[in-house]
């Protein structure tokens, strides 16, 4: 499976800097990848997107149109999302542990819970656009809208 998203488009895109541990981040946007992107787009659209980039076929068209003005953002939200959400204590063989740098002051469990929360906004936000976006595309493996179930509604002036 070919990442759709870089830690670099994380940091354009959202308040995460570049300097996050690729290691620490990288099973965030997997799990975002597999677990939304995939549920956004479909089986088969998603299937053709992976493909493509995996074997470095150049998107065009409407697929990349998609791709940079839906997916890489929607990518990067769910995996801040994920991050926030999942990923802030540390776990290994000596236990789970929360790693602070000198001279900052941590977030608390409900400021974090809230800042994830706004991701997971904007990222259902963005899928409204793109469920409306799909009837005017030319996609043979696109699904049908009223086949996609965002994951919540949400007022947007609350974010």
């Amino acid at each position: 499976m070919a990442q759709f998203i870089s830690i670099e488009q994380i940091a354009a895109y959202s308040s995460f800097d570049g300097n996050i541990d690729n290691d620490s981040i990288s099973p965030n946007i997997d799990q975002a990848q597999t677990n939304e992107i995939e549920r956004v787009l479909g089986v088969n659209l998603y299937d053709k997107i992976n493909n493509d980039l995996n074997n470095e076929i150049e998107l065009t068209g409407d697929y990349l149109t998609i791709f940079n003005k839906y997916i890489i953002r929607l990518e990067v939200y769910y995996t801040c999302y994920y991050y926030l959400s999942f990923t802030v204590p540390k776990v290994s063989q000596n236990g789970a542990y929360y790693v602070t740098p000198d001279k900052t002051q941590s977030l608390t469990l409900d400021e974090l819970e809230k800042m994830a929360a706004k991701y997971e906004k904007l990222a259902v936000g963005l899928e409204l656009k793109f469920i409306e976006a799909l009837d005017l595309l030319n996609l043979p493996e696109r699904p049908a809208p009223s086949s996609i179930k965002p994951k919540s509604n949400f007022n947007w002036i609350k974010i």
